[in-house]
């Protein structure tokens, strides 16, 4: 048998940080924070990205078990690539309801991939994306 040790770090250069909003009613109904920071590569390149984005994310979900989650994207690099769209959904099988935040680095990017490639319409027209993380918590909140 041949092996080759693999990590996450080969896959790709994006850093992430994980945070519990306190407040819930009770322990189930805590909001998990996922924070991705970093260069999302562009087109298909990016694909392992978004593949790290949603699995990372999930697994978080297990372990924690929080009643909401947030993305934050504020400080992601993303201006192309479908494979997006599978960390735009993160959380939503498993019946987590979802806030997405974002910034000006992520965000009119998104909205190209959210309405089609040449709409003006911006991301945050879609109830669950924001700019500001109070805005995404205060609607999590209304959804627990």
């Amino acid at each position: 048998m041949k092996l080759k040790r693999i990590t996450f770090e080969e896959e790709t250069r994006l850093r992430y940080e994980f945070h519990i909003e306190m407040t819930g009613r009770n322990r189930f109904l805590y909001t998990l924070i996922a924070k991705f920071i970093g260069e999302y590569r562009p087109g298909s390149q990016g694909a392992p990205d978004a593949h790290f984005i949603r699995g990372i994310t999930q697994t978080a979900l297990e372990i924690w078990n929080p009643g909401a989650l947030i993305l934050d994207l504020r400080e992601l690099s993303y201006v192309w690539g479908d494979e997006m769209d599978l960390v735009l959904d993160t959380g939503t099988n498993q019946g987590v309801p979802l806030a997405i935040v974002g910034s000006e680095l992520c965000l009119p990017a998104i909205g190209t991939l959210v309405h089609g490639i040449n709409s003006k319409q911006p991301a945050t027209d879609l109830d669950h994306i924001f700019e500001n993380i109070e805005e995404a918590w205060q609607y999590i909140r209304k959804k627990t």
